[in-house]
């Protein structure tokens, strides 16, 4: 390492929160940390956690949120430690609304170069708000707060280059922006855990075939879909399970629709977990599926997590999602919104062990070839030196 930097990163929420977006944080916060820099987090402030810690020798500082509108933090004590910052590089995201909102007027306010990584077109529409005038008008705001963002940030980051080929907001910035995948917590490149003693491990026959989704409990996720698939695919293998690992405020719905359907002692739904436990049920599922229906899920790192524990994934073609799967080397690729498809899918997965096998090997050698932390962190650390440059 030459220059050791000094990096700020603000994300609406950190550790011990997990969802796509924290991940993406850890993971480039530990990176940067392993390469010698010194990383501070800047994030929202839940009960019973510490202002600040050193975790994994990242600092984190957590500010109180006086709301959390759509689930975003709203924490005005940002700006004033934005403003007293003495990093070299501010590092914000899209989507973190508000939190990039003040992380670019203080960028600006102090002269520090300001990163964005920008993860999703995601759409208002996804909230499924009511009435349509209030979702048009909160489209618009929030189209335009991203602009101004955008506009302020030095350097902005996209995961895929299929997002950055697509995404209409990104045209306006392309000569801006760089290409960084995400990466996968080494901790799911262990040595792999055979199915069937993983299953055993964690409570599950090992005669049962396990089907596992993980992610946020959100309608863009496509579970009402996973789940009516799910329920002709128990028809063909009544011993089938699928477990279903995450929260949000879709739980009580979904949990409402497997019992209407029929499946209530076939669909497990397992809440959050950590890491050690979500490692062991990666290694115990046959198949793992993300039914993502919107432009929202811009890349899925939960897949690189499934792929690197050996696992053939099943998800839908949206967003980025095709640029980490390749369909049927390492996995199969279905059009969003329809079960027939995703369920035919699953099945083909189900009754070939060898084509499990093969999809599941070739994953991992992907993980390991193209998403590791170690070039991911390479590439940011050249980037932040260029514009300090």
């Amino acid at each position: 390492m030459g220059r050791r930097l000094r990096i700020t990163q603000v994300v609406h929420d950190f550790h011990p929160v997990v969802g796509g977006i924290e991940t993406y944080a850890y993971n480039l916060a530990k990176g940067l940390v392993e390469a010698g820099h010194h990383v501070k987090v800047y994030t929202a402030r839940l009960p019973g956690l510490p202002r600040y810690e050193c975790w994994e020798g990242i600092h984190i500082f957590r500010f109180r949120a006086v709301m959390r509108p759509f689930s975003y933090p709203f924490i005005p004590g940002l700006i004033p430690a934005l403003t007293r910052d003495q990093s070299d590089i501010l590092h914000a995201h899209i989507n973190s609304p508000m939190t990039v909102d003040f992380t670019a007027f203080s960028s600006r306010l102090v002269g520090i170069p300001l990163v964005i990584t920008y993860h999703a077109d995601a759409l208002i529409t996804d909230l499924a708000l009511k009435p349509p005038m209030f979702r048009r008008w909160l489209s618009q705001v929030y189209w335009l707060s991203r602009h101004a963002a955008a506009n302020i940030a030095k350097h902005l980051i996209v995961t895929s280059p299929i997002y950055l080929e697509s995404s209409p907001f990104l045209q306006r910035y392309r000569d801006k922006t760089s290409v960084i995948p995400a990466s996968v917590n080494p901790y799911y490149l262990a040595p792999l855990q055979e199915t069937r003693q993983a299953k055993e491990s964690i409570g599950f026959s090992p005669d049962h075939p396990l089907i596992l989704f993980v992610g946020r409990l959100v309608p863009y996720k496509g579970l009402d879909v996973l789940l009516r698939a799910f329920h002709q695919i128990h028809n063909q293998f009544p011993n089938a399970q699928l477990a279903i690992v995450g929260t949000g405020p879709q739980h009580n719905n979904l949990q409402e629709m497997s019992r209407k359907i029929g499946l209530e002692k076939v669909v497990h739904y397992l809440g959050g977990l950590p890491q050690r436990r979500l490692r062991d049920i990666y290694s115990a599922c046959d198949v793992f599926v993300l039914p993502s229906r919107s432009r929202s899920e811009a890349f899925g790192i939960v897949l690189l997590e499934a792929m690197a524990r050996g696992k053939p994934v099943v998800a839908t073609h949206v967003g980025g999602i095709p640029y980490v799967v390749e369909d049927q080397t390492t996995g199969i690729l279905v059009p969003p919104y329809d079960p027939v498809p995703l369920r035919k899918a699953i099945i083909a997965l189900l009754q070939d062990p060898s084509f499990r096998l093969r999809l599941g090997e070739d994953g991992r050698k992907r993980v390991l070839k193209y998403f590791t932390r170690k070039p991911t962190t390479q590439q940011l650390e050249q980037l932040y030196l260029n514009l300090l440059s």
